[in-house]
């Protein structure tokens, strides 16, 4: 079994809070999912970020929350800085003992006209974590995760959702048969997958499957499968030496004309410039 370079579930490694800024220079996540909150900010540039099978684009100054256990991917064919926070939910709950945790619907997209000045109230506190990064003062991480915590309360405040009880089984059941369908992708991704065969490992028909697929992901089946390839062979292309066409084989793809075509859609470049440096050479000013 090959070892996915993304992890399904987000591994707070002890902490009920993380705080991240990552510089990400063009990227693809796969879909996966963690029972942590996440905050996704960006600074600088831009990316879409998929939830549930719905896109939403970020630009600079906005941010989007990503509920616990939900199925989500990142694309960005070019530069972009981010700040991103993790936050347990089993840690949130227990300021909330005797309430149902709600969701959490935050973006720009769903924003009402009483939301909208929470909404820019957040993003200036996302910003306080811009100077904290940059110094780098005593105790930092004491600093940033109080701020995640005052972002936390204004968003349980104003932008909680409380779901109806009468869909939640057959949403959940739908999560979870999806969940082990992203997990069977993912240990399987370089072999060839055909649809009957993957149909049948979960005991569907071959055409509910395709619908269903495409319904609760936004995307069909094969193109899935050829966006996790490509993620792989991204982070091989700019973490190894090793040939590309070794690279391009390891990862299961077979149709090097589509794998040219999908890299060049995802990265915006070829796997040698990616290499070479050629798109990374980018004025990218985060502050």
């Amino acid at each position: 079994m090959k070892q996915a370079i993304y992890r399904h579930l987000f591994d707070l490694e002890g902490k009920n809070i993380a705080v991240n800024f990552r510089d990400n220079r063009g990227s693809y996540v796969p879909s996966h999912w963690h029972p942590a909150i996440e905050l996704l900010y960006i600074l600088n540039g831009s990316a879409d970020i998929t939830i549930n099978g719905k896109k939403h684009t970020l630009i600079p100054g906005e941010f989007i929350v990503i509920n616990s256990n939900d199925i989500h991917e990142a694309q960005c064919a070019q530069a972009y800085f981010e700040i991103c926070i993790h936050i347990s939910k089993e840690f949130l709950e227990t300021y909330m003992p005797n309430s149902q945790f709600p969701r959490l619907l935050c973006n720009r997209d769903s924003l009402t006209k009483e939301q909208l000045p929470h909404y820019l109230a957040l993003c200036q506190k996302f910003k306080e974590l811009v100077p904290i990064f940059i110094q780098q003062p005593l105790a930092m991480d004491l600093a940033s995760e109080a701020i995640a915590m005052k972002i936390m309360f204004e968003l349980l405040n104003h932008f909680a959702v409380y779901p109806s009880t009468e869909k939640i089984p057959d949403t959940a059941k739908n999560q979870n048969r999806l969940k082990e369908i992203i997990v069977y992708i993912a240990e399987h991704y370089a072999q060839p997958i055909s649809l009957e065969e993957i149909s049948a490992h979960f005991g569907l028909n071959r055409e509910y499957f395709c619908r269903f697929f495409k319904q609760q992901m936004g995307v069909n089946f094969s193109r899935h499968v050829n966006q996790v390839r490509l993620a792989h062979i991204y982070h091989d292309v700019i973490n190894t030496q090793d040939p590309i066409m070794e690279i391009i084989d390891r990862h299961g793809f077979t149709n090097y004309k589509l794998f040219h075509k999908l890299f060049k859609e995802f990265y915006g470049c070829t796997p040698r410039e990616l290499r070479q440096g050629d798109t990374l050479k980018s004025d990218l000013k985060p502050f």
